[in-house]
């Protein structure tokens, strides 16, 4: 028996990294899935990884943007899953790294786009759904940049923000339905991002790869970079009945990093 067995999931920003990792954690728990990403040929792939698992996954390309687009894959999952249970609103944008002086307020438009008006669009469209299951879990991932703020930065962390106090909004909104809303909040995460990082880093300053790490841990009190599996675990949580009388909450999921 499965924490998720007999629920159907839908999960955005299906890539190579946290989106993926939480795609299979999800089918190892006996979820059934309908996965949104953009790249179909990455999309089907993680399909097939899911499907050896011996759950039934559907993949839909979606650009989380378009209203229509998510209502597209919602009406998917109900015709060939049944119906959804959770929301996993994974897909995200990252920043230019660029200080306020100098950045582009069009950037902040399409960062805004994606991580916070892409997870809005996803839970509205799914929100008739849940309500017909009677109950259900909407887990956004946030991000540490909310809460430890870093210079040149501040785009992203103001769209993953806005998301936090979102969270709070829609489980006081959804919470006459059942449904809960929570948010896992991760800090550094290791997979191929942090991994790409890494190497220019290494590769930049002419430094080994374990000094670069050794840097990014020194302020990580477990003394790890968080892998995207251990992420993937901390949303199977607030998807699950374990979680059952958890909602409006954030899980910060970092090692220790912040506190908060």
């Amino acid at each position: 028996m499965g924490l998720l067995d007999g629920k159907v999931a839908v999960i955005s920003g299906v890539g190579p990294g946290l989106g993926r990792a939480t795609a299979l954690a999800f089918a190892r728990e006996g979820a059934s899935l309908a996965l949104a990403a953009r790249n179909e040929e990455r999309l089907n792939e993680v399909v097939a990884e899911v499907e050896a698992l011996g759950v039934k996954a559907i993949g839909v390309p979606t650009d989380v943007v378009d209203p229509e687009a998510c209502e597209r894959i919602c009406a998917e999952a109900k015709s060939v899953l049944g119906g959804i249970d959770i929301v996993v609103n994974s897909a995200f944008r990252g920043d230019t790294f660029t200080r306020f002086e100098d950045a582009k307020m069009a950037t902040w438009h399409k960062i805004f786009e994606v991580n916070f008006f892409g997870a809005m669009n996803l839970t509205k469209a799914a929100l008739p759904y849940l309500r017909e299951r009677g109950a259900g879990s909407v887990v956004m991932v946030a991000s540490m940049s909310a809460k430890k703020v870093r210079e040149a930065e501040a785009g992203y962390a103001a769209s993953k923000g806005a998301l936090l106090v979102a969270t709070k909004s829609l489980a006081a909104e959804f919470a006459a339905d059942k449904i809960r809303v929570n948010a896992v909040v991760p800090g550094w995460i290791w997979g191929p991002n942090v991994q790409m990082y890494v190497d220019w880093q290494s590769q930049s300053r002419s430094i080994s790869k374990e000094e670069v790490i050794a840097e990014i841990t020194r302020e990580i009190p477990l003394g790890e970079v968080p892998p995207q599996e251990d992420i993937a675990e901390a949303i199977v949580f607030f998807a699950s009945g374990m979680s059952r009388m958890i909602t409006g909450q954030s899980l910060d999921v970092n090692g220790g990093e912040y506190f908060g």
